[in-house]
């Protein structure tokens, strides 16, 4: 009847990048092969706060687990020194339908945010990436630039934009301290995104933040920002002339970066080329040609989080030092 509890100081002894997309990889897969179940994600304003509580379920026969996350979106915490997003996950025993773990999803959140960029780019961007851009250069622009080095460890150059100056400039450390290629800080959109092999977003943005004109052949866009309704980072121009590719229709369609414009009349599902999970398991190919542009809309899934979880509990209980260092509590006492 005991109930494990699991801190992000836990979490960071045994998840890095590699194994997060390893984790977000076979989730994409099992989710291809119709071996999850996935509920919509719940939405619950909180209009008189300027936030929101997001409600995220997923099961895995296979594991065999199931699991939710909580996830709260407050816009103005960062001024109060608290995060925008914060989260917590239970893991449940199928069986007996017991609480196996409550831990935190704050952290696992971000990692397995930036590991579905990584799984995107492993399938649909040029093998040969030499320079990336990032227009946001919050925490989770972080978490998708340790994942583009873990797929496409070559690159050289790496461009920021940000609304913040002191983020842009927080996130340049970072890169300095933690990879060896040239950081540009640009003052403009425009000079972020010109002559980038892959693009990552990562805004609040409820209007597109650049147009097909900036876009060279051959690029990869990593779409993150939009996970609610009305919000947008890529005009219709981008989406209708690229290979799209989103993570679930479902979901995309109701908060991803195709919200608007399915909304809006701009785009119809025949435009989507294929879900993420059809390219992992080879139901249809990604990209073409090397010139081909490529977008992958990630409204953030829920197996992404509880095969992430998952993972993280197997490898602390398997380590009898970390494991000895947890929390156990009996809820029903």
């Amino acid at each position: 009847m005991d109930t494990w509890i699991i801190k992000k100081s836990d979490i960071t002894k045994v998840l890095d990048m590699q194994l997060c997309i390893d984790a977000v990889e076979t989730s994409f897969r099992l989710y291809g092969q119709k071996k999850v179940a996935m509920p919509i994600k719940g939405y619950l304003a909180f209009e008189s706060y300027n936030g929101d509580m997001r409600s995220m379920s997923a099961y895995f026969p296979d594991f065999p687990v199931a699991g939710t996350k909580t996830a709260s979106v407050h816009p103005d915490n960062p001024a109060r020194q608290m995060p925008t997003l914060m989260a917590t996950i239970v893991l449940i025993d199928p069986d007996k339908g017991l609480p196996l773990a409550i831990m935190d999803g704050t952290y696992i959140t971000s990692m397995r945010t930036g590991a579905a960029g990584g799984v995107a780019v492993k399938y649909l961007a040029n093998d040969v990436v030499e320079t990336i851009g990032f227009i946001g250069a919050g925490a989770q622009a972080r978490s998708l630039l340790d994942a583009m080095f873990v797929v496409r460890p070559q690159i050289k150059k790496i461009k920021v934009y940000d609304i913040r100056e002191d983020r842009a400039q927080a996130f340049e450390k970072y890169c300095r301290d933690n990879y060896e290629a040239e950081v540009e800080l640009e003052g403009k959109i425009s000079d972020a995104v010109r002559d980038c092999q892959i693009i990552n977003t990562s805004t609040a943005s409820r209007q597109p933040l650049f147009d097909y004109s900036l876009v060279s052949p051959g690029t990869h866009i990593n779409a993150i920002g939009a996970d609610a309704e009305g919000k947008q980072e890529l005009s219709s121009s981008i989406l209708k002339k690229s290979i799209l590719v989103i993570d679930d229709w479902v979901e995309a369609s109701h908060t991803g970066e195709i919200n608007v414009p399915i909304h809006m009349g701009e785009l119809n599902r025949s435009d989507i080329h294929a879900e993420l999970a059809e390219i992992v398991t080879g139901q249809k190919e990604g990209r073409q040609s090397q010139s081909d542009i490529t977008v992958f809309d990630s409204a953030g899934l829920a197996f992404q989080d509880i095969a992430t979880a998952w993972r993280v509990y197997n490898l602390l209980l398997d380590n009898e030092d970390y494991k000895a260092q947890l929390l156990k509590i009996n809820l029903m006492e």
